[in-house]
């Protein structure tokens, strides 16, 4: 099965039913490849929830697909920007304010410095507001991030 599978092919099929986009397409429009050919990739594409297929269930011939249709999903995929999905697919991060405060006072106590002075913090620490933590938690991310030696490096070699 997995020598059926054909990134080129796939490729062509979600273009052609693009261009018929929203209509679904008619197999006999899609490809002239043998029926197995076809199915086996239809499926996968359908399995990845880049398009949705029609398919057909006769005692003689099993299961074969009948037509097809492209998705919102299939035509971001094709998008160089990646469509919508790319706009709206943005993912919040949410940092409760005992994560915020357990990392502060982890930094504090492993900090160099006099113990009376750790103390202090830690106590503001763990009587801040919400607001002013969400403040702190920013403002403390925007001085490392100014700060990191190897910034570019560092960020290329886990985004790239």
């Amino acid at each position: 099965m997995g020598e059926l599978l054909n990134r080129r092919f796939q490729y062509e099929l979600l273009r052609k039913l693009a261009a018929g986009y929203p209509q679904k397409v008619s197999l006999k429009e899609i490809s002239k490849l043998p029926l197995n050919h076809i199915a086996v990739n239809l499926a996968y594409l359908e399995q990845h929830d880049l398009i949705r297929v029609v398919w057909s269930n006769t005692m003689s011939n099993g299961k074969h697909p009948v037509a097809a249709e492209i998705n919102a999903r299939g035509l971001d995929f094709l998008a160089d920007d990646g469509g919508l999905s790319a706009i709206l697919g943005v993912v919040t991060v949410k940092l409760h304010d005992d994560t915020i405060r357990e990392l502060l006072i982890r930094r504090v106590n492993d900090a160099d410095g006099d113990q009376s002075l750790k103390r202090s913090l830690i106590a503001k620490i763990k009587d801040l507001p919400s607001e002013a933590l969400g403040k702190l938690a920013m403002e403390g991310l925007e001085q490392s991030l100014a700060k990191f030696p190897d910034l570019l490096i560092f960020l290329q070699n886990s985004l790239l």
